[in-house]
């Protein structure tokens, strides 16, 4: 079809869905719309952008200021807009290609399904799973009984949530409607519906406290008799699939890759559409949207319904209000307990406590305290972020979404006004600029608006390489020439010079290997190594002054009522240290792997030097040559010190490939480099003494009760990640267990009296 052949088409809602897959699959389709709608002028001109200035189309804020120069309207606008903009478009008379969910509510799908059956107009619903080739085949096979009858069927589908959003309403249950439910359940449930007929009992349970759920689980009964799991995620890479067991046989296909696996020979065998599970004929994401978009044209020229109407969409919209009208919490030990302070959970935390402000909220460190400040204290929390798509977690709760970057200082003075407490926990690893600028902003704003405490979170790093024996405040500073370190260190005096010369209520902690769920560096690292390979440590296992983050959450609220800590820096850990090796076993225990392996640290740092590693991985990835350029200590300070100054195009170069972290292969062999060689040969035990008198600590958590709740988050995170058995990846002097360790094994810390 040419594009005159094609109605006028107005879309409406200018986001990433648009221009990242709605347009580009209209244009293969040879569709150009004819007006573009959204508020935003700078949404706007990215997508025109995209259609070329000299075929540019209308552009308006509202769609009523075009209305005579379109006749059919893609709808992509925020949820909680699709009722009332898609019921005004089908009473004007246009035809409507409604982004899923179709609506928030039962009852304005409803109308909206009706008005479009008055006007006799089409309304279709973007479910573009229904045109994946393995689910078709699977609702074939249902339907055709050689499954035999249905009894149970088991859906994951999950992944750590990265989509490009701009504005923090899609955070917020008045822009987007819900959470993981609404938005990845809307396709999941309709395919379940699809698959298995109406539900009869549901039982919905979520993780939200008030804000959007990011974690759910559905138990369902359905009419027929079959029962079965849903679970939907935000926070976890699940495998994304359904598992299916009739009387005959069971099947599992994934939920939008055309991938069938089955026990039964004669299951794959089974034709639908002329291909059977062995042979389907490949999709990518693109085709999916064209099916649509061009079943919506066709249907609009042939005068029929669209193949997904607004009428298919009903049962999964009826079901997703049902559940939140019956919603429990959802179970997260790590979330919820043991915190002998803790508040009972209701459906929404006080509000009654004093006004946060938190920087690095969207961080591991900065998440828990959001969640133990709203849950604990009654706070009105404000976070500030640079990603909003990274603030899917603190969405859980009704808190404040900043999105600003420090370096603007007026936006970081409109944060900060009003507050009662700031706690700085964002640090950026690429730019000293970006830190040490943002500091003065912080602190700077904070001394304006009369901030009751200021709490600046820095690192026990600060201090290496470590020393053997005790180590506390005074202890000399770290190796400046590593850049961290040097940032860490200026970072911390800028906090203690404004205290002691400005009046800044400001304390300085520097905790030591915080570990706990959903920690990147010290929990989801070595888990995912442990998984993917062979994790190989020093032989001459030191000792880890190791921290369960909520006892670095305690330090931090006690450093906001304490006038005495004011001025001063606290070294935080936990109250015992265990070996390296006992660490990283627990880990192990958990995910119940085999991949831990120990040689001498002196063949570890020779392995590390290897001209034969070094080929044999740039041969396997050429990008990799910059890991290796940047082993070269004056090479590593050039990039992490003048990557502001960078040119563009070397500067995302060093970003994606030496700065961003890459999804690990399977297989592979995990070696320490230098700075983590020295750390796990250290013996360096923490001196609590000072955080103790000044600040009343006393750590809760011993290693292994932070790491009970540890262990639960990782059976509970990686459940679904494949497990890789590590002979293939063992070096050759490799041993399965470490040296003996000096009497005594496990340490103690100083100051416990």
């Amino acid at each position: 079809m040419t594009n005159a052949e094609f109605p006028r088409l107005a879309i409406i809602g200018c986001g990433s869905i648009v221009s990242h897959h709605l347009l580009p699959a209209l244009l293969r389709l040879g569709w150009r719309p004819n007006v573009l709608v959204d508020p935003s002028p700078e949404r706007l001109e990215a997508v025109q952008a995209l259609l070329g200035r000299n075929r540019a189309p209308v552009a308006v804020a509202d769609w009523r200021e075009a209305a005579d120069h379109f006749d059919a309207a893609l709808v992509a606008a925020p949820p909680m807009f699709h009722a009332p903009v898609g019921q005004s478009l089908l009473e004007a008379g246009k035809h409507v290609f409604m982004e899923k969910p179709l609506a928030v509510t039962l009852a304005d799908a409803e109308r909206m399904v009706q008005t479009a059956d008055e006007r006799q107009r089409v309304l279709a619903v973007g479910l573009m799973r229904r045109y994946v080739n393995g689910v078709r085949w699977l609702k074939a096979l249902v339907d055709s009984g050689q499954l035999g009858r249905i009894l149970r069927f088991e859906a994951r589908e999950g992944f750590v949530y990265n989509w490009g959003i701009s504005s923090p309403s899609m955070l917020r249950r008045d822009g987007a409607g819900g959470g993981v439910l609404l938005d990845t359940g809307s396709h999941t449930l309709d395919l379940l519906l699809w698959w298995f007929g109406a539900a009869a009992e549901v039982d919905y349970s979520d993780d939200s406290h008030g804000g959007l759920e990011s974690d759910c689980r559905l138990s369902l009964t359905m009419a027929s008799g079959a029962s079965g799991t849903l679970e939907l995620s935000r926070t976890r890479a699940l495998r994304n699939t359904i598992r299916v067991y009739g009387t005959k046989g069971s099947v599992e296909v994934h939920l939008y890759e055309n991938h069938i696996a089955s026990d039964v020979p004669q299951i794959l065998d089974f034709v639908h559409d002329g291909f059977s599970a062995n042979h389907i004929p490949p999709q990518i994401f693109g085709d999916l949207f064209q099916a649509e978009l061009r079943d919506f044209a066709d249907a609009i020229r042939e005068g029929r319904p669209a193949a997904v109407g607004g009428r298919d969409a009903l049962p999964s919209t009826a079901l997703i209000e049902r559940c939140y009208a019956t919603r429990k919490p959802l179970a997260l030990p790590w979330v919820d307990g043991p915190a002998p302070a803790a508040a009972p959970h209701t459906d929404g935390p006080r509000t009654d406590g004093p006004t946060v402000v938190v920087t690095g909220a969207a961080g591991f460190i900065g998440g828990r305290l959001v969640e133990r400040l709203c849950l604990e204290h009654g706070a009105k929390v404000r976070c500030i972020v640079r990603d909003i798509a990274q603030a899917v977690r603190l969405a859980r709760f009704p808190v404040e979404i900043v999105r600003a970057d420090l370096l603007d200082r007026e936006a970081i003075g409109k944060a900060v006004a009003g507050a009662d407490w700031v706690f700085h926990c964002a640090y950026d690893v690429r730019s000293r600029r970006q830190n040490i600028d943002g500091m003065n902003a912080l602190i700077d704003a904070s001394l304006a608006n009369g901030v009751e405490s200021f709490v600046h979170l820095s690192t026990f790093s600060v201090y290496e390489p470590l020393p053997d024996g005790p180590l506390s405040e005074e202890t000399r500073d770290g190796d400046r020439a590593w850049s961290y370190v040097q940032n860490k260190l200026d970072l911390e005096a800028m906090v203690l010079d404004a205290a002691r010369q400005r009046g800044l209520p400001g304390v300085v902690l520097q905790p030591s290997i915080v570990y706990g769920p959903f920690c990147k560096p010290w929990t989801n690292a070595p888990a995912e190594m442990l998984l993917s390979g062979t994790v190989v440590l020093p032989q001459e296992s030191g000792l880890c002054n190791a921290v369960y983050i909520d006892d670095l959450v305690d330090a931090m609220i006690a450093a906001t009522r304490s006038p005495q800590a004011i001025g001063e820096r606290f070294v935080i850990s936990g109250p015992d240290a265990p070996p390296w090796a006992a660490v990283f076993g627990r880990f192990q225990e958990a995910l119940g792997v085999d991949s831990l392996r120990f040689q001498p640290a002196e063949a570890i740092r020779k392995e590390m030097k290897s001209l034969r590693r070094d080929i044999a991985m740039v041969l396997q990835d050429p990008k990799k040559i910059i890991q290796i350029i940047v082993r070269w200590r004056p090479a590593r300070r050039l990039l992490q010190g003048g990557f502001d100054s960078l040119p563009p195009r070397l500067r995302h170069l060093v970003m994606v490939h030496y700065f961003l972290k890459k999804k690990a292969s399977r297989n592979q062999l995990w070696l320490p480099d230098a700075q983590k060689l020295a750390l796990y040969q250290a013996r360096a035990v923490i001196d609590l003494g000072k955080a103790r008198r000044l600040l009343g600590y006393a750590p809760r958590f011993t290693f292994e009760d932070g790491m009970a709740l540890t262990a639960a988050y990782l059976r509970w995170a990686y459940r679904d990640v494949p497990r890789t058995a590590p002979a293939a990846a063992r070096p050759a002097n490799e041993d399965r267990q470490p040296a003996p360790l000096p009497a005594p094994t496990e340490t103690t810390r100083v100051g416990n009296a």
